[in-house]
């Protein structure tokens, strides 16, 4: 018997104890004189027709690790079968084989089932299962033919692994526990390892049981409405006979090739070690034959391990940045697995936390990408179109599902963000160093909040549904795990596991349009700016989820059934304002009270906003615009916001998904249009099973042009950073649905593209002086393609023209901008530049990189970004200390007006899309067309025709300059006895180990676009 963990034994116990009593007493009534002649007849033993219960404790009562500890053994030791239930017939299968290849939903399997899912099946599958009832699969190599015949002992030692279910239904909104462990499977730790867990709540099976339909259920959502396929037709002394698929020979002609090519190998071992060596060797490959034989689930028994290459220091990285004190990659504070990060929706009767949100791997089931033998589908195979494996489990592919290219974007990786989180833990530094502590505490918990409510959203939107509108989400809250003997995701760990999803898909498919009241002043859009921007987010009510489609060719019912969510349509998805209530951001300078005036209140800077901040304690501060991509794109020709001429809708009008969610396979405009299923579930295209929903309730329509959640971007350097050190950020680099190892590299890929196809082009044109200057001039035409400013979002992107002269031979003979291996401006001694950290003068100004119209030395650098400065009047990268601005010539977008599109557009909102004060005053830089011209000067070596020169121009864009990380790891330029927190000195043990070498972003830098011209 298995013996149970001690947070799990006293069910067990006691269980154990009462069978062992009623045992001693039946015995002792067999003979009148122990109880006396006068005594009653003692009452019959207990009559068990269809077995005793296993009387497991509950899986939501403990840890995933002690149920298992619990469960693996009572699967090893067959206890079910010594507890008397009742089984299929015979092993049967699941689907047909064919020509080699299985079609099942399982292996072939033998059903095991306990005494409370058989009453249930006699009483017509009424009402819902209680708990405790279970299923188990035992689960065999496929076609069931090859076990035909096979005594107990045989098919015991052919057993490959089971799926069982468990009934709870405390644990999740379909009250089932699943697992789907091999023979002496060992429980998982899931806090250490970041396997994909054989355990749990709200796991995948959904995407198949969700199909099953209860009879008289009309709503798919009624607890009674169960998951079970199971038929008495199957089972063992009850009519009928179990559904029938097609098998053919081929596993029969595997078997004699197999055969005869092991013939001459085994003759010879025979010989030389033993019968017993073969006769071990075949139990062996008996047992591992068959491994890829899972039908449609994904290596559950067996799931791969990612493998990364060996990490070294850059000493590049550290002659620049310096070493910090315990900031070695083997010391830096690990995020917990994603793995960890599993909470499912809580059952409809449930009251516990967030109830009603749910991680994305709730979503996973259904859909990310499929592969063989029911795909593929959001799963583009790359492959040989002869080869019949091109799609199966494991095999490269384009991974073209909403989950599996969600998970490799900046969205996906928000609430994980390294940067991100040592930014935030640096402002938290400087609030508790400029504001005594009865101040900083509470605006540090504001801040954090703040910041949270994009980077963390669903846990701190679920953080305010339990606690109310002045509850205030922390890093502390960011990092919640479960405790050690709790079960994963039931508890307050889920706000932390939701958390870290970032922008997760029910943020997007739950969020709603604010209502204007009635009688309010404003114009709809600045009601919408005011009050729903800087992550102000609204949510429908609990039980929809948002869907692009019309209603009519929703086929929600497996959705429904296993998560209580309802697809409804909703024109707000494809809005670009769902986008801009995380990218616009209004912050306050906190080191700027009201009272003390402020710079520049018309440039994005004033009273206005701090009115309308929906943190109270926020108001008392100016404001500014710290990102306004939403706002830009309102100030282009893209918007979609403003009718065109005599009242039609803009004619080169294109909202945000439209280019940041592809509908191509390639991800260019004009290539093959997607075309997919977008939903894997167990339709009409997988084999026939009992219990189905109606076929035209689960059908998934093929659809075509479907919006990819690609999210292109150019945050090549987050994803390296989480690629290169997945251990140490917790995320996975195998998929698990697919089996692919790509999905990583896959997105850096299309991120390439977007910035060579997408972002900007710039054309040359260079001519040389007369004979007496030697001066060869060029001037660089930079286009910006992009529907906002490039670059855009937070104000520390930016991107240089790196400008050359060089001779026939292709030799450098003057350069401006040129870069060391971490990224940093530099001379042609490979110092730095003196504005590249703006060091201070001899009168001590500090330095800086202006706008400039023309470039005479290559000490100056043509950058296109945004400079802040703080009340203090030094350079700043603090999000609320950016009372200046001192310089932004992020390149305009096309149809850019000063006074903008229309008057609703005004204020603050309209001077956040204006260029700074010296870009301001270039006149083909405010133009409207998107284009900024930077004329060249080069002085011509002595001995050099300027006539064989040429002129090469390269655009680069740096998500993270050296600048920036040097504030991060100096605390924000604080005393040098400033200490880094965990935040930031993980940051520095990640980037001191990152590899550019050979990556898109060598040298710290992503290509953009180049041009070069012959001097004429």
């Amino acid at each position: 018997m298995s013996t149970a963990p001690a947070s799990f034994r006293l069910p067990v116990v006691a269980a154990a104890t009462l069978l062992t009593l009623a045992a001693v007493t039946s015995l002792r009534g067999a003979d009148p004189n122990d109880l006396g002649s006068e005594a009653t007849p003692p009452p019959q033993p207990e009559r068990h027709p269809h077995g005793r219960p296993a009387n497991l404790p509950r899986p939501s009562d403990g840890s995933v690790t002690a149920f298992e500890e619990v469960l693996f053994p009572f699967l090893n030791d067959r206890e079910y079968a010594d507890l008397g239930w009742e089984q299929d017939g015979v092993v049967r299968d699941t689907g047909p084989y064919l020509n080699g290849k299985y079609y099942g939903t399982h292996p072939a399997v033998r059903v095991w089932y306990s005494p409370e899912v058989i009453e249930w099946l006699k009483a017509d599958r009424e009402g819902a299962l209680p708990d405790g009832a279970m299923v188990i699969k035992e689960q065999y190599q496929p076609p069931a033919a090859r076990h035909a015949g096979k005594s107990e002992e045989e098919l015991r030692s052919s057993l490959q692994s089971w799926t069982v279910m468990v009934k709870d239904s405390k644990g999740s909104r379909d009250g089932w526990f699943w697992s789907n462990p091999a023979p002496d499977t060992d429980p998982a730790d899931n806090h250490v390892e970041n396997e994909h867990p054989i355990s749990g709540f709200g796991h995948y099976c959904t995407r198949c049981h969700g199909s099953t339909a209860t009879p008289g259920v009309e709503n798919p959502a009624d607890p009674a409405n169960e998951f079970l396929f199971a038929s008495l037709r199957n089972i063992e002394g009850f009519p009928g006979e179990p559904l029938l698929f097609r098998v053919d020979d081929s596993w029969r002609e595997e078997l004699e090739a197999t055969a005869s090519a092991d013939e001459k190998e085994c003759d010879a071992l025979t010989a030389a070690l033993g019968e017993w060596i073969v006769k071990e060797k075949d139990a062996a490959e008996e047992e591992s034959a068959g491994d890829d034989d899972h039908g449609s689930h994904p290596r559950c028994t067996n799931p791969a391990s990612c493998e990364r290459a060996e990490r070294t220091v850059n000493p590049a990285f550290l002659a620049r940045f310096g070493a910090l004190p315990n900031a070695e990659l083997c010391d830096a504070a690990r995020l917990p697995n994603v793995t960890h990060d599993w909470a499912p929706l809580a059952p409809a009767d449930g009251d516990g936390p967030a109830k009603d949100w749910a991680t994305s791997n709730q979503c996973m089931g259904c859909h990310a990408g499929l592969t063989e033998p029911f795909g593929p589908a959001m799963f583009v195979p790359l492959g040989a179109k002869d080869d019949p494996d091109r799609a199966a489990y494991g095999t490269d592919g384009l991974h073209q599902s909403p989950y599996g290219e969600w998970r490799w974007t900046p969205m996906g990786l928000a609430g994980r963000d390294p940067i991100f989180l040592a930014q935030l833990e640096t402002e938290l530094a400087i609030v508790r160093r400029e504001f005594p502590a009865h101040q900083a505490e509470p605006l540090a918990r504001d801040l954090q909040d703040a910041c949270l409510r994009c980077h963390g959203a669903m846990g701190r939107h679920a953080f305010h549904d339990d606690h109310g509108a002045d509850a205030r989400f922390t890093l502390d809250h960011h990092g919640l795990t479960t405790e050690e003997n709790a079960h994963i995701g039931l508890g307050e760990d889920r706000y932390g596991a939701l958390a870290r999803e970032g922008v997760s898909c029910m943020v997007c498919h739950r969020m709603a349009p604010r209502e204007q009241p009635a009688g309010d002043p404003r114009s709809d859009l600045r009601h919408y700016l005011d009050e729903n921007t800087t992550g102000n987010a609204v949510f429908g009510p609990p039980g929809e989820i948002a869907a692009p489609d019309r209603d009519d060719t929703l086929r929600s019912y497996v959705m429904h059934h296993s998560t209580g969510l309802k697809p409804k349509q909703s024109d707000y998805l494809t809005d670009s304002r769902m986008c801009g209530t995380c990218h616009v951001v209004s912050l306050p300078n906190v080191d700027m009270p009201l009272d003390l005036g402020g710079h520049g209140a018309g440039h994005g800077h004033g009273d206005p906003l701090a009115g309308k901040d929906s943190t109270p304690s926020f108001r008392g501060f100016h404001h500014h615009v710290e990102q306004a991509t939403y706002l830009e794109w309102l100030n282009s020709e893209f918007q979609t916001e403003f009718e065109g001429v005599e009242g039609q809708p803009n004619p080169n009008g294109r909202s945000c998904q439209e280019c940041h969610m592809s509908d191509t396979t390639n991800g260019l405009p004009g290539g093959l249009k997607t075309r997919s299923r977008i939903a894997a579930v167990q339709d009409v295209t997988y084999p026939d099973a009992e219990n189905l929903a109606p076929h035209d309730e689960l059908t998934i329509a093929v659809r075509e042009g479907y919006r990819r959640h690609d999210f292109s971007g150019l945050n090549v350097f987050l994803l390296e950073l989480t690629r290169q050190h997945d251990d140490v950020l917790g995320v996975r680099t195998t998929d698990f649905m697919t089996g692919g190892t790509n999905d990583a590299g896959r997105a850096i890929e299309g991120m390439v593209q977007t910035a060579e196809s997408k972002t900007a082009r710039i054309s040359v044109e260079a001519m040389s002086g007369d004979g007496l200057n030697r001066t060869v001039t060029a001037d660089v035409r930079v286009e910006n393609l992009a529907g906002h400013r490039f670059p855009t979002g937070v104000g520390f992107r930016r991107a240089f023209l790196e400008v050359s002269l060089c001779n026939a031979e292709g030799e450098a003979l003057w350069i401006s901008g040129a870069t060391d291996a971490a990224g940093a401006m530099v001379d042609a001694a490979g110092e730095p530049l003196l504005t590249e950290f703006f060091t201070a003068n001899a009168d001590g100004v500090q330095q800086f990189q202006p706008h400039h119209a023309t470039i005479t030395d290559p000490s100056q650098v043509q950058i296109y970004e945004t400079l802040l400065k703080n009340h203090a009047g030094a350079f700043t990268t603090s999000f609320v200390h950016g009372c200046e601005t001192v310089k932004d010539n992020r390149l305009l977008p096309r149809g850019w007006s000063h006074d903008g599109p229309s008057p609703d557009l005004d204020g603050a909102y309209l001077a956040a899309t204006r260029p700074g004060p010296l870009a301001a005053k270039d006149a083909d830089f405010t133009a409207g067309d998107g284009a900024d011209v930077t004329r060249y000067e080069m002085t011509v070596p002595e001995g050099v025709d300027p006539a064989t020169c040429r002129v090469r121009a390269r655009l680069f864009y740096q998500a993270t300059p050296p600048y920036f990380l040097r504030n991060l790891f100096t605390v924000m330029n604080g005393p040098v006895d400033a200490e880094p927190g965990p935040a930031v000195r993980r940051l520095h043990a990640l980037c001191a180990t990152l590899k550019t070498a050979g990556t898109p972003i060598e040298n710290w830098k992503l290509p953009i676009a180049a041009a070069e011209a012959s001097v004429r």
